[in-house]
């Protein structure tokens, strides 16, 4: 899904910008559980926005909306349920009903790379990146086109945020999905992501590639936006040392053009 709020109306101003279908989109800034919730169209304004490059209508707002999932950054643990018991109550919330709801609910721990001998588990009982694997897994069983991810890799170490990314990946390379990765982290951001929202002051500043946003150093520090550590020494090289070098996204990339212009 490919979601783009085009000359909409927000707090008597007009913001732009694009979700991009098929990538992994990143999202920062101030007031964002504001533009999280436009994201989810949890608005009474649907004039000008669209979706799939057709303009949303009143018809088919509600079935866009529930292929729309959030993934809160805390995560609900309930003591009295098993995961299996938390994932079924779940989709009859949603009122989603499978015609296999035991393969159904296995095959979305397997595509988070999960075993299904969880499901006799409580999620207390497993570690915190199971668990945020278990909350994908979760919002999987809807079949959602769009996934936002408040927050997804604060607190895990080094090895869970590659699993975690890996397995985002993966839904958005083999099943279609669009992510959106909500973080005030800008070098999860720079790393992760393929394309950013910068939200600052009601408006949208960045809407674009995340490494082009990420090189345009002084009009984000302008508008007071954290800049990642490795763009940041790049900058500080080109700038005070007039070393010619690119920005990249890994340092080892960096060491490489340094050797080829210095």
């Amino acid at each position: 899904m490919e979601l783009e709020f085009r000359d909409y109306k927000y707090k008597e101003k007009k913001i732009s910008f694009i979700v991009k279908e098929k990538e992994i989109n990143g999202l920062t800034g101030n007031h964002l559980e504001e533009l999280i919730n436009l994201i989810q169209l949890k608005v009474e304004d649907i004039n000008n926005i669209l979706v799939d490059h057709k303009e949303l209508k009143e018809k088919n707002y509600q079935e866009v909306k529930r292929k729309i999932s959030y993934i809160p950054q805390e995560i609900e643990e309930n003591h009295t349920l098993t995961i299996e018991e938390d994932m079924i109550e779940y989709i009859k919330q949603r009122e989603v009903y499978p015609k296999n709801l035991k393969k159904k609910l296995k095959d979305s721990l397997k595509i988070v790379g999960l075993s299904d001998s969880l499901l006799k588990r409580n999620i207390y009982s497993l570690s915190t990146s199971e668990k945020k694997l278990v909350q994908i897994a979760k919002e999987l069983l809807l079949n959602p086109e769009l996934i936002i991810l408040d927050e997804p890799l604060r607190v895990l170490d080094i090895k869970n945020r590659k699993k975690i990314m890996m397995v985002l990946k993966r839904i958005k390379d083999q099943y279609n999905k669009a992510i959106v990765i909500v973080s005030e982290d800008p070098d999860v951001l720079l790393q992760e992501t393929e394309h950013l929202i910068i939200f600052k002051n009601d408006r949208v500043i960045i809407n674009e590639k995340t490494l082009d946003a990420y090189q345009r150093v002084d009009y984000l520090k302008k508008h007071k936006v954290d800049i990642p550590d490795i763009i940041e020494i790049t900058y500080l090289a080109k700038k005070k040392k007039n070393v010619k070098i690119d920005y990249f996204r890994d340092v080892r990339d960096i060491i490489k053009d340094i050797y080829k212009h210095v």
